[in-house]
C-alpha cells in the first residue's frame, strides 16, 4: 500500500522524507515549486503541532523567505535508546493564494531534488497534501509539464513556470493531489 494514501507517520520530518524517497512512488522537483517565497507570519505557524504519530515543534527562520525549520525528538535506537533531535528546513513558496512545501533530499542518490507538496495554514491546524504520482507522470508523458518519468513510475519535474503552476492549480487533467488523505498536524501550543 503506498504510504501516501493514508496518515503517514510524522513524529520525524526525516523519517517522512525517507518514507516518502523509500519504496513508494514520488513526485519530486530540481528546483523548489511555488513562484516565490512565502511570506510567513510567525504567529500562524510557530509552536508545537500534534499529530497522532508525534509531535513537532516549527520555528520560521526567515518568515519573508518562507524558509521554516521543523524538529521532532525522538529515541535513537543506535545510542542505546537516548534522545535524538531531528530537524528539517523547509522552504514555503507561494502561487497565488497556494502554499508549496518543499523538502531538499539528503540521499546521495536523489541529493538536490526536491519533495513537495500542498499545505494549508488554519487557526489551530495545518493540512498537508501530497502530490498524485499517476496524474503528474501522464502530464510529463504528454508533454504538458516538463519532467521525466523513471521506469517505477516515480516522476522528477524540471523547473516549472507560472502556466505549468496554474495547471496544477486549477486541475483541468483532474486532481493533482490525494485529497482524500491529507496529512492534519493541532496546533498544540502557541509559539
Amino acid at each position: 500500500m503506498n504510504p501516501l494514501t493514508k496518515p503517514l507517520i510524522l513524529s520525524s520530518v526525516p523519517v517522512l522524507v525517507t518514507l516518502l524517497a523509500a519504496g513508494c512512488n514520488v513526485v519530486e522537483s530540481v528546483a523548489p515549486i511555488g513562484e516565490k517565497p512565502a511570506a510567513l507570519k510567525p504567529e500562524e505557524i510557530e509552536g508545537e503541532w500534534y499529530h497522532p504519530d508525534g509531535t513537532l515543534t516549527i520555528s520560521i527562520l526567515d518568515p519573508g523567505n518562507g524558509l521554516v525549520e521543523i524538529g521532532s525528538i525522538k529515541k535513537d535506537a543506535q545510542a542505546a535508546g537516548r534522545l535524538k533531535l531531528e530537524t528539517e528546513r523547509v522552504l514555503v513558496r507561494s502561487f497565488n493564494d497556494w502554499l508549496f512545501f518543499n523538502i531538499r533530499q539528503k540521499d546521495p542518490e536523489r541529493k538536490g531534488a526536491y519533495l513537495w507538496g500542498r499545505v494549508k495554514i488554519e487557526p489551530k491546524r495545518l493540512l498537508v497534501w501530497f502530490p498524485n504520482p499517476k496524474k503528474f507522470a501522464d502530464l510529463v508523458r504528454t508533454d504538458k509539464i516538463p519532467g521525466r518519468v523513471d521506469d517505477k513510475g516515480n516522476v522528477i519535474l524540471w523547473e516549472l513556470e507560472p502556466s505549468h503552476l496554474e495547471l496544477i492549480a486549477s486541475e483541468p487533467e483532474g486532481p493533482m493531489f490525494i485529497w482524500d488523505s491529507p496529512m492534519v498536524l493541532f496546533r498544540r501550543s502557541d509559539p
